[in-house]
C-alpha cells in the first residue's frame, strides 16, 4: 500500500499511546512522503521508499526488521509497523554496511532489542564512518562470523554468511517457516549492480557466492532483493538469482576475452556486454562502471 503523511496522521491516536515506542517524538519534522509497505505472506513483507529494500516480520509475538534505509524513511517504516502490532522490534538486521541500508540504524536503535550483522559489515561501516555530526551512525550490537539464528515469535530466523560478493560482509536473512529470504544487495534484479571493490567486493567471488546460495535454498523460496529496476521486481525466485549469477559470469568472461584481444580499458568500457545489452541502468554510467571494475579485477589477478 502507498501511505501519505495524511494517512499517517490518521493513526496519531494509536501512536501517541506509546504502545510501540513510549513516545511520539517521531512526529517532529515529518515530511510529506509516500512509500510502499506490502505483505508477502505469513506476516512478512517489504517496505520501500528510498534506499535498499527493507524486509519485515510483524506479529504481536515478534518483530524483525531487515535493513534500515535512512532516518527519515525509518520513521515511516515505524508508522506502518505500528498499524500491525504494538510489539517492539526484537532484532534489526543489516545485510551489509552501505549507507542506504544502515543509515536508519540511528533512528531504529532505540526501538530495537539488538542490531545484528556479519562482523565484516560492522567493521566496514565503522571504517567508512566520516564522523559527520549531521549524519551519526549506529552499529551492530551483535555480530556473527558464519551463522546466527533465533526463534522470534512464530518464526525461526537465521542469518548466514556465504562469502565475499557485493562487499565482504553480505549476509542472507531467512525466515525459515515462511521460506522467505532477504539477500540484500547480493541481487540487483534486472539492473546493473554496484560492485564495491573497496569494500571487499569481487565479481569472481560474487559469482561463486551466488552459486552457494542457489544450492542452499529451495525452488520454492521467495527472495527479497536489495534493488531492482522496478518495484514489481523487488521480490522473486531462485531463477532471478541464477540470472544475476549468469550476468556476473558473462561480464567476467567478456572482459577477459577482450583483454586477451589486446583491447584497452577504455575500449572495453565503451562496449555492450553480450547477452545483456537490454539490461537497464539505475544510475548513469552503471554499465561502464561494471566493465571497468571487471577489467581492474582481471588485470590485478
Amino acid at each position: 500500500m502507498k501511505v501519505t503523511r495524511k494517512d499517517f496522521l490518521k493513526t496519531g491516536a494509536l501512536l501517541s499511546g506509546g504502545l510501540f515506542f513510549g513516545s511520539n517524538k517521531m512526529f517532529s519534522n515529518l515530511q510529506t512522503q509516500t512509500y510502499i509497505f506490502k505483505e508477502l505472506r505469513n506476516n512478512i513483507g517489504i517496505f520501500t521508499e528510498r534506499g535498499g529494500t527493507i524486509g519485515w516480520h510483524a506479529t504481536n509475538d515478534g518483530v524483525v526488521v531487515i535493513d534500515a534505509q535512512y532516518p527519515e524513511t525509518a520513521k515511516n517504516l515505524i508508522a506502518a509497523l505500528q498499524q500491525k502490532t504494538s510489539h517492539k522490534i526484537d532484532v534489526l538486521f543489516n545485510t551489509h554496511h552501505h549507507g542506504d541500508h544502515t543509515s536508519g540504524n540511528i533512528f531504529l536503535k532505540d526501538y530495537a532489542g539488538k542490531i545484528v550483522a556479519h562482523e565484516n559489515c560492522k567493521m566496514l561501516q565503522e571504517k567508512n564512518d566520516k564522523k559527520d555530526p549531521a549524519k551519526p551512525q549506529a552499529y551492530a550490537t551483535l555480530t556473527f562470523k558464519e551463522t546466527w539464528g533465533a526463534q522470534i515469535g512464530n518464526e525461526k530466523v537465521t542469518a548466514k554468511y556465504f562469502g565475499p560478493a557485493h562487499t565482504s560482509g553480505d549476509s542472507v536473512i531467512h525466515f525459515e517457516d515462511a521460506d522467505i529470504a532477504h539477500v540484500g544487495d547480493l541481487v540487483f534484479n534486472q539492473t546493473f549492480p554496484f560492485i564495491d571493490s573497496n569494500g571487499g567486493g569481487s565479481i569472481k567471488l560474487w559469482y561463486e557466492t551466488l552459486g552457494k546460495i542457489i544450492n542452499h535454498y529451495s525452488k520454492d523460496t521467495l527472495f527479497i532483493f536489495g534493488h531492482a529496476i522496478s518495484e514489481s521486481l523487488l521480490t522473486g525466485s531462485i531463477a532471478d538469482i541464477v540470472n544475476m549469477r549468469s550476468y556476473l559470469g558473462a561480464l567476467a568472461e567478456h572482459v577477459e576475452s577482450e583483454i586477451q584481444k589486446g583491447k584497452s580499458k577504455e575500449e572495453i568500457a565503451a562496449a555492450e556486454i553480450p547477452g545483456f545489452a537490454n539490461l537497464k541502468e539505475r544510475w548513469q554510467g552503471a554499465r561502464k562502471m561494471n566493465l571497468e571494475k571487471a577489467y581492474d579485477e582481471l588485470v590485478k589477478k
